[in-house]
């Protein structure tokens, strides 16, 4: 990735080569340090900013931190669309591509219904033999009276 030279780009360009290499905690420094620049900086420079910062999170493995940067630069895009470069949103998709990877597997559904007196099982005559008493058929033990 190439930025102009001027004001805060030479911070991002820096942050983007270590995150290019490999060097993501240094990139975090980098984009931690150049952060207080962003509020004046031009828009192109903050979704650049945005999507590398995210994506750094992404590789250190915080998603919190990751969704909040890529959200910035994906909102800065959908409501100023082409602020960045092809190759800049090319990027931005696969942060989100390895964010989204990165996420805990969803549990599985469950099942919370609960069965009504009617949809209770009754034993079959095959799992229980005709000889056993009634009160053994029983699905549930029935409740002795406890002294007091």
């Amino acid at each position: 990735m190439i930025l102009s030279a001027c004001g805060s780009s030479h911070y991002i360009q820096r942050g983007a080569d270590l995150y290019g290499e490999g060097r993501y905690v240094e990139a975090d420094e980098v984009f931690a340090r150049t952060e207080p620049r962003m509020a004046r900086a031009a828009l192109e420079q903050r979704a650049t900013y945005a999507a590398y910062r995210g994506a750094t999170f992404v590789a250190l493995g915080d998603l919190t931190h990751a969704q909040q940067w890529l959200s910035v630069a994906s909102e800065i895009e959908r409501t100023r669309p082409g602020t960045l470069r092809d190759e800049e949103r090319t990027f931005l998709d696969g942060a989100w591509r390895a964010y989204a990877n990165r996420l805990p597997p969803a549990p599985p559904a469950s099942n919370t219904a609960v069965a009504s007196s009617s949809q209770v099982p009754v034993p079959s005559v095959a799992t229980v033999p005709a000889s056993t008493p009634v009160q053994q058929r029983a699905l549930a033990p029935i409740p002795q009276s406890v002294p007091q």
